[in-house]
């Protein structure tokens, strides 16, 4: 059986948060398949999700999935982050005066690990700050088999020879 990328979106737009945490993926907020984003491009999925921010003010925390069938590398993430760029792009082009904080999720059958975006999620603040413009990434490999799918997270990479 060939698992698409379109499966991958599928079973991870309409399946409820509770399941999708069960298998190893967070999914908070409301979502938005094959988002188009101006210019920027369509992003697989976006999710808003109302967050408290500094002094009790509402703001959202915009999470931003690309997922790849296969495997997830540095086109993923740079295609990500152009989303990213054309969501703030928007809002600053409405006047927004919401705190706005952004995420991106990378999701793949696996990650590269030749290269150097596997050290990423060790640099990135993950967590809510509301004066980052990229305040989490997170990379996620995903297995399918007869007992549907499973979610992994990955990150704590480092490389083999270190040359000290």
């Amino acid at each position: 059986m060939d698992f698409l990328e379109k499966d991958l979106e599928e079973i991870i737009f309409n399946a409820d948060s509770e399941a999708l945490e069960e298998k190893g993926l967070q999914v908070n907020g409301k979502r938005f398949r094959q988002l188009r984003i101006g210019n920027y491009g369509i992003a697989d999925m976006v999710t808003f999700d109302k967050s408290m921010g500094n002094e009790d003010k509402i703001g959202y925390i915009i999470t931003v999935y690309e997922l790849k069938k296969d495997k997830i590398g540095i086109s993923a993430f740079l295609q990500a982050v152009n989303y990213v760029r054309g969501i703030k792009s928007y809002l600053l082009s409405r006047n927004s005066k919401i705190p706005v904080s952004f995420a991106i999720v990378l999701v793949g059958r696996s990650l590269d690990k030749d290269g150097s975006l596997c050290f990423l999620t060790d640099l990135i603040y993950s967590g809510q700050n509301f004066r980052k413009e990229l305040s989490s990434l997170e990379f996620y490999t995903y297995s399918y088999c007869i007992d549907g799918i499973e979610f992994s997270y990955e990150s704590g990479y480092d490389l083999i020879k270190k040359g000290f």
